[in-house]
């Protein structure tokens, strides 16, 4: 029995530590001991509530205690590990009702061992821990069943837009919710929609925080309501509700609100990721911990909280005392103390966290705009102490906080050619696939002979999906582009060929080319302009540090570039539901690129060799693969002499390309996302939802921010010219089917920018209006092109 008492506490301890780390890290460690942890906790907190139910009369008063210790232990905990648990409202009543039954055998044992002194300290405590545990599964009922808070925001969203001239540099006429009383609504015909009936200083919005002049009010104090308010606008998104503000108030919240440039003309990207940051870990606290119970009904969880401590305060004292009256055994008072100290230190410490949390500064700032409206002063209120010392915790949160970041922050990192087989692999030659008849990869020529057959090669696929590279910090420069390309684009949102055209690389927009009826096509362009960054990367490389001195451009160009290619990579491998289409498309993909790559290129090849191979490879020998189209969008990338502006192409295409895959209906999969320390992505689809981008493909500017037809047919002009000078320089240096892929290419440019514009598109001859499979073929040349002149 004592072994299970001390095993019960760790299992609790153990889920309240981890618990709060799980969205900070993606450790194999946190993950795994967390789910073990919670998996057991409640078996064996049941088993040994039970066990003390058919031992010894002797220790009841003993078992009573530990029980009421184990209680208080397990209300400390989260009830949710993963989204799905809080669907199971009735499974937690169901154990909590199980608790109640012990815990009343356990204290009528109590009253027939005749000790009065402890069961008036134990019943308090029991009664305390009943209510805590009934605050425990109020999570899975807030994040499961509150409609109707959500119906308020929508509904409220729908009008936002009338009540004033909204001005996105100051946020006034900015009237997103913050707080507001949930008991004060009212459905009226006709519409039926819900209706706020609280005074209006009891609403508080965006525009009152921030024409708030207190100086106590710091910028990141108003940042973090901020993301509180646009936390409320995500989350309706789960219960399924229509986002219906009106879309041009959104672009301009985050075009001209969020993305505002200061004096020096420059957008502060840290602060744009930090409110979302923010905002997604209120979501997670939402669904993930109690933190929002303790928010929407603070007195009863503080007071219950407070109480805890003082009542196990009280019975360690009686244990001590016992012990020096030698009425309990060394053992059960070692027992006893550790038990009474968990639970005691675990009460303390959560309840400092939730005061310098990010709750508590919206509770702070909420509270002081409702008494500034009302008194006009900090005298003459009898709550003004209380939240004066709320601001005092408030701002200790922010000054002070042990982790800056609510996610792990991190990129994950994955490179498809830079695959290394074990060395057992390697002296037997097991993942060599036979080259095919007549083939010669590069230089190398490939010896192991026998069948490549499906055994070997779902092994081989298992094992480059498990070969992680190492994930690594969000460079700065990294929000940079991806903030500098939303801001280029203005919303609309391509795959690329936005930031082709723009720099004037419009030779290129066959490798962004998609097949209009199936929804994979991303995964491959994906894995074909990250087969051609891996080469242009090497290429750049391979000579040492020599290209380092063509500037610090250059650097930042490839470093940005590759760093989301990679990322783009890791997201097909490991969290394929975060992309457009089906998740088994996108991995059918990715596995029929590995399959590719390993009967191109020996995996045991050391990367230069295996450069080297795709170097020789001739494009005459191009089969129209994944991997052979990665491998001429290498070769065209490597013909941009100027370094900086070939690598500025690749990373602007990174770029556009990242914020092209955010949007997306599967809400639940960012979130479940959040417990397994968060992606980038999820931040650019929060991102991308406040702006009113929800999907891909759709006019992301309201007409009003489209650029001018003259404008338009000006930048439309300048392709058409500079395709027709690539058109003329080819036809003395290139192939044929090279001749007609630039021509190809050009129509399919110039048809996008007519449509983007509205302008009526020009007739394009049938065989150049042919779009590439999924698959992206390699275009083929045709024995008769023609344009039509704009």
């Amino acid at each position: 029995m004592e072994v299970l008492v001390l095993l019960t506490p760790m299992a609790y301890l153990v889920v309240a530590t981890l618990g709060s780390q799980r969205r900070r890290s993606t450790s194999w460690f946190i993950q795994k001991g967390l789910f073990v942890a919670h998996t057991l906790s409640f078996p064996l907190g049941a088993y040994t509530l039970g066990s003390m139910q058919s031992h010894s009369a002797a220790k009841s008063s003993m078992y009573s205690l530990w029980a009421g210790s184990l209680f208080v232990l397990h209300a400390c905990t989260d009830t949710s590990y993963k989204l799905d648990d809080i669907k199971q409202v009735t499974r937690s009543q169901y154990r909590y009702l199980l608790y109640y039954a012990n815990g009343y055998l356990l204290l009528r044992t109590l009253i027939a061992a005749g000790n009065p002194s402890l069961y008036f300290l134990v019943t308090p405590l029991y009664i305390i821990a009943m209510v805590k545990l009934d605050l425990l599964k109020a999570p899975c009922v807030l994040s499961s069943s509150s409609w109707n808070l959500n119906k308020m925001v929508a509904d409220y969203m729908y009008n936002e837009h009338t009540m004033g001239k909204f001005v996105p540099a100051t946020m006034e006429g900015c009237h997103y919710l913050v707080d507001w009383p949930l008991n004060k609504s009212k459905l009226d015909a006709p519409s039926y929609a819900a209706q706020l009936t609280g005074h209006v200083d009891h609403v508080i919005d965006i525009e009152k925080i921030w024409l708030c002049s207190n100086l106590s009010l710091d910028q990141e104090l108003k940042d973090t309501c901020l993301s509180f308010s646009l936390f409320h606008l995500l989350r309706r998104r789960f219960f399924g509700f229509t986002c219906g503000e009106s879309k041009e108030r959104a672009h301009d919240f985050v075009f001209k609100g969020l993305l505002l440039e200061n004096e020096k003309g420059v957008t502060d990207c840290n602060r744009v990721f930090r409110v979302i940051e923010t905002e997604l870990a209120f979501m997670y606290d939402f669904f993930f911990t109690k933190s929002a119970v303790i928010y929407y009904g603070s007195s009863v969880a503080m007071i219950t909280c407070l109480l805890s401590v003082i009542f196990l305060s009280l019975i360690i004292l009686w244990t001590v005392r016992s012990q020096e009256g030698k009425e309990m055994t060394d053992a059960d008072t070692v027992i006893s103390l550790f038990v009474l100290a968990s639970a005691a230190s675990l009460e303390l410490l959560q309840l400092l966290l939730y005061w310098t949390s990010i709750w508590s500064r919206v509770s702070f700032v909420c509270g002081y705009v409702r008494e500034q409206a009302r008194w006009n002063t900090w005298g003459g209120c009898w709550c003004c102490m209380t939240i004066r010392l709320n601001g005092f915790f408030a701002k200790i949160g922010v000054h002070c906080a042990p982790n800056k970041h609510y996610w792990q922050h991190k990129l994950g990192q994955y490179s498809l050619l830079d695959f290394k087989p074990t060395c057992r692999e390697k002296l037997t030659g097991y993942f060599d696939a036979p080259p095919t008849p007549g083939h010669r990869c590069g230089i190398f020529q490939q010896t192991n002979m026998y069948l490549f057959d499906k055994k070997q090669t779902n092994t081989y696929v298992r094992r480059v999906r498990g070969k992680q590279g190492k994930s690594i910090e969000v460079p700065a420069q990294v929000k940079k582009a991806l903030i500098y390309s939303l801001k280029r684009t203005n919303g609309v949102l391509t795959n690329g060929k936005s930031s082709l055209v723009s720099n004037e690389a419009g030779h290129l927009l066959w490798a962004c080319a998609r097949d209009l009826h199936s929804a994979s096509d991303t995964s491959c362009i994906i894995m074909t302009w990250h087969i051609a960054t891996w080469y242009c990367e090497m290429g750049t490389t391979r000579y040492g540090s020599s290209y380092l001195d063509e500037g610090a451009q250059l650097k930042t160009n490839l470093g940005v570039a590759t760093k989301l290619s990679k990322h783009c990579a890791y997201l097909v491998v490991h969290a394929p539901k975060l992309l457009p289409g089906h998740h088994y498309d996108t991995s059918r993909v990715f596995d029929a690129v590995a399959v590719e790559a390993n009967k191109f290129l020996l995996p045991s090849m050391r990367r230069r060799a295996k450069y080297e191979a795709l170097r020789n490879y001739g494009l005459e020998e191009s089969e129209a693969t994944i991997f052979q189209s990665g491998a001429k969008l290498g070769k065209q990338l490597e013909e941009i002499e100027d370094g900086t502006r070939r690598w500025k192409v690749l990373a602007d295409f990174w770029s556009e390309m990242m914020l092209y895959i955010a949007p997306s209906d599967d809400v639940n999969e960012h979130i479940d996302q959040l417990t397994r320390g968060g992606e980038l992505i999820t931040h650019l689809w929060a991102l991308l939802s406040h702006a009113g981008i929800l999907q891909r493909d759709q006019p992301g500017t309201p007409p009003s921010h489209r650029p001018r037809a003259e404008s338009t047919r000006s930048s439309h002009q300048e392709i058409f010219e500079q395709d027709s000078a690539r058109h003329d320089f080819a036809t003395t240096t290139s192939p044929a089917h090279h001749l007609s892929d630039n021509l190809q290419m050009s129509a399919v440019a110039l048809q996008d920018v007519l449509q983007a514009a509205g302008l009526p598109q020009i007739p394009v001859h049938p065989e150049n209006g042919k779009t590439n499979e999924c698959h992206i073929d390699v275009p083929e040349a045709s024995g008769s092109t023609q344009e039509s002149p704009p």
